[in-house]
This record gives structure tokens, sequence and C-alpha cells, in this order.
């Protein structure tokens, strides 16, 4: 439904000045978030009804199934931003060295937001639409229908990194190499599944999709990491190596402890 959606308002409100594969004009891209936001107010109400019919749950509890309880989203952000900060140290210190970290690229963002559609949909609607699709929904009913967290963590981002295979279309119909294509589709699905697990990961540890929101945005904001970019900074290059391990390790070693019940998400 989620990625049928994003066709269909296109196809219902079509524009003469692009095609259903321009996913980066400014009118395709109101009409993908326009799609995409009722797929998941449908996706959220109809898992509602599925949860209150089968588990006989009462609103409250379908609230904290969902990981929209108020009082794990605090906690959550905190523990994701700390784990994402930590897996990302490589990147970040080499966005230091470029100057992309300051505070005027951060007072940049909420102008961007508004003035560039494609800021609100990668920062905004993007993140926000497919945590509640991906992680609200799917781990709630998987969890729901009595498969092992295991499979919800590991197996239900498999579906999240599907979802994304779509665009593949979009680059055959504009004629990109199909050799091209298909490292571009693989590299893509192989990320959106690691990243799936990483949030599925901290949904259902916390408890709360608020934690894999802000990952999923800062995900977004760092992009793929960069490893060739070392070898542009000869004096730091060493060192910059060294983060990427030290991230990736310090990550691993953080995960479990961090969103343990009772240490930061109340238990």
């Amino acid at each position: 439904m989620y990625v049928a959606s994003i066709y269909l308002f296109m196809a219902l409100f079509p524009t003469p000045l692009a095609t259903i594969h321009d996913r980066d004009h400014p009118h395709i891209m109101k009409q993908r978030m326009r799609g995409v936001t009722l797929a998941t107010l449908v996706s959220l109400t109809a898992t509602s009804i599925v949860l209150w019919h089968w588990q006989s749950l009462d609103v409250r509890q379908i609230v904290s199934q969902l990981g929209l309880d108020p009082r794990t989203a605090v906690p959550s952000v905190v523990v994701a931003l700390v784990l994402m900060c930590v897996l990302f140290l490589g990147p970040l210190i080499t966005s230091h060295l470029e100057g992309g970290c300051g505070w005027d690229v951060l007072k940049r963002v909420p102008s961007s937001l508004w003035n560039q559609p494609i800021y609100f949909r990668n920062y905004v609607v993007g993140p926000i639409t497919e945590e509640l699709v991906f992680r609200s929904c799917v781990v709630a009913l998987w969890s729901a229908s009595n498969l092992s967290m295991t499979m919800c963590v590991f197996v239900s981002p498999v579906i999240f990194g599907v979802a994304h295979v779509h665009r593949a279309v979009s680059l055959y119909v504009k004629g990109d190499a199909l050799g091209r294509i298909l490292l571009s589709t693989l590299l893509q699905l192989l990320y959106t599944t690691v990243f799936g697990w990483i949030a599925a990961g901290l949904f259902v540890r916390t408890r709360s999709v608020m934690g894999p929101i802000v990952a999923h945005i800062f995900c977004n904001l760092q992009g793929l990491p960069d490893f060739a970019k070392a070898s542009q900074y000869p004096s730091y290059k060493y060192f910059i190596w060294l983060a990427f391990v030290v991230g990736l390790v310090g990550f691993l070693v953080l995960f479990e402890p961090m969103t343990r019940p009772g240490v930061f998400v109340p238990e």
C-alpha cells in the first residue's frame, strides 16, 4: 500500500511538466508526500483495528504497541541520537573538516525544509511515514502474530529494503545503464535493510517509534559513509580511519546496554 500510494496520487493528479518517474520534480514530490501520508494514516488505523480485534487491546495498549507512548519517546530519541553519533563518528569528523557541522549549516535547515520540497520529503515526511508503517505497523502486527522478536528485528526490515527497489524502474525509464541500475539497486537494498535492522532493534528495545524516526532523519542527513574522503586529508587519514572503526565497534558494544530496560528506557 505504501509504495502503491506513491504512484496512485501521481496518476490521479498528473502534470504535463513531469512524468511519474521524475521523483525530484516539485509537483511529483508533493503528490508522493500526500500519497504516503494517506497510506500511513490508513495503515495505522487498520493496524489499530486488527490489534483491537485480535488481542482485545484498549486504546492505551494499542498506542503502546505502535510505539507511540509519550513516556518512552524522549529516552528513545536520546538513545538513538547517541548511538547514531557513535556509529557515524568517522563521517561526522570528515564533515567537520569540510565545515559541514557548523551552526550556520544547522540554522539553514528550517528555511530549507519549507522552501525546498526535497528537504521536506527527505527529512520530515519520508522518515516519519516510513517508520510509522514499517516499524509501528509491521512490527506490531508481526508481534501480534506470535512471531519471535528475532523475526521482527531481522526479517521485517527486508520488506523495508525491498520497498525501495521500485526506484530501479525510474532509472531504467530514464535510460541508465543496466549494470549501473543493478549496482545502485543492490547497494540501496543492502543499505536500507541494514538501517532497517537498526531501526527495528531500536523500536523493539525502546518501545517507541520516535527513536527510529530520529535515527532515520540522521541517516538521511549523513547519507552513505564515504570512506574515500579519508584520503583527502593526509594529515588526518589514519585518525579518520580509526574513527570509522571505533564508531562501528562502539555502536555494536553500546547498543545492548543503552537500550536495556531500566538504563535509559523505562521498564
